[in-house]
């Protein structure tokens, strides 16, 4: 699969993935299962943010 690689398109990847993540971890039954998914979600997001308040 080849994807285009725009700065919008790697930030919507990146947002789709980091919303995966948070749905898997509302799905966990392990608390720090869920706790380190919740947190790469978050970081994510963050670095998704960082990337746009550069542009």
């Amino acid at each position: 699969m080849n994807l285009p690689d725009t700065p919008v398109e790697r930030a919507r990847r990146t947002r789709e993935r980091a919303e995966e993540l948070g749905r898997a971890a509302d799905r966990a039954t392990d608390p720090e299962h869920r706790q380190r998914l919740r947190e790469k979600s978050r970081r994510l997001l963050g670095e998704e943010s960082e990337v746009q308040e550069g542009s």
